[in-house]
């Protein structure tokens, strides 16, 4: 095994210095790929770029975006890049304070759970990414020394914005209407585990003792780690967080082609002389273990997010006239398999 090389960055967010290390081969085989991926896309389209950089908890996505926004400044060849947070998108504190969500069937208090999606005002969010292309846009930010929002602080100016945040792949209720606005995704997963242990050490080195560390995580930090792996969309590349805090493109799962992105995400027209879109939901799912006992909670939520996408689809299919004969062939289904799937 090659042992890593480690490149210490020292990275500025909000005036405050932190330092981080990446593996050199990571960064030239992972993250500068991804920044010409969306430089090309931003020549082609002649416009600006909206990525979203989803992951959970734990992940080192904020710190990572600072990584990016610096990569771009000094390699040649790839656009600026600006990182955008969701965080500025929480309700302000006193509606927090004032306001409940249901969960389980119990009123909580907002402030117990914040952090939690149902604390995040998405019709903002969905207002502020239909205009994000547009010049002179500002974006809200979290201010953690108020423990409030700022409203249209942020001038959004780069040719590519990336957009990082815990739920921006979510699947419930208004979260799916986010990925209409993303020109490419990127999924970060990780072992539970793994991060479990990076939130409580966390917490430890802010000097929180280790058992009250381990309550928080429990209460407020573990709902929303299982959550986003298990209940996010698939992503245009996936890639997996290590133990050591390094990353790689998860090699089962390759990056979405235009066609099966399209397919999941925005739902066009599909036509139906295209037989490789048709197919594409069933070849994935067949290479996944049908039961699914072996994977882990992201990779369930991989198998129910392309589930649901591929049952959309079969279901504006036939209303939009495609006969039974058609749709059992292009997705290969028997007779009690298709009227079951109508029929729900």
């Amino acid at each position: 095994m090659v042992e890593k090389e480690w490149r210490t960055c020292r990275l500025t967010a909000n005036g405050l210095v932190q330092k981080a290390r990446y593996n050199e081969r990571t960064i030239e085989g992972l993250f500068l790929p991804l920044l010409r991926r969306l430089t090309s896309l931003c020549m082609q389209r002649g416009s600006r770029v909206v990525a979203f950089l989803a992951a959970p908890p734990g992940t080192g996505k904020s710190t990572l975006g600072l990584l990016l926004e610096k990569l771009a400044q000094t390699s040649e060849g790839v656009a600026p890049v600006q990182v955008l947070g969701l965080d500025g998108f929480h309700y302000h504190a006193d509606y927090i304070a004032s306001h409940t969500i249901t969960r389980d069937g119990q009123e909580i208090p907002m402030r117990e759970v914040k952090g939690c999606p149902e604390t995040f005002d998405v019709d903002h969010l969905i207002e502020k990414l239909a205009h994000v292309r547009e010049s002179g846009q500002r974006w809200p930010i979290y201010d953690r020394s108020r423990h409030d929002v700022i409203e249209e602080i942020a001038a959004v100016r780069k040719p590519i914005v990336m957009i990082e945040g815990n739920w921006l792949l979510l699947g419930d209720t208004k979260w799916c209407e986010l990925r209409h606005f993303a020109d490419y995704t990127v999924m970060i997963k990780a072992r539970p585990s793994d991060l479990r242990e990076r939130l409580i050490e966390r917490k430890v080195q802010g000097g929180m003792e280790r058992a009250a560390a381990e309550a928080f995580y429990e209460k407020k930090e573990r709902p929303n780690v299982e959550r986003m792996l298990k209940d996010s969309w698939p992503a245009d590349e996936t890639w997996t967080m290590f133990a050591d805090g390094d990353y790689q493109l998860r090699p089962k799962q390759q990056m979405l082609t235009n066609a099966e992105r399209a397919a999941l995400w925005k739902k066009p027209q599909i036509n139906l002389e295209d037989p490789y879109l048709l197919r594409m939901m069933n070849e994935r799912l067949a290479a996944l273990p049908a039961d699914g006992s072996s994977l882990d909670t992201y990779a369930r939520g991989f198998v129910e997010g392309l589930s649901k996408a591929r049952v959309d689809i079969i279901r504006r299919l036939s209303a939009g006239g495609m006969g039974k004969d058609a749709l059992k062939k292009a997705f290969d289904l028997t007779d009690e398999d298709l009227a079951q799937l109508l029929a729900e």
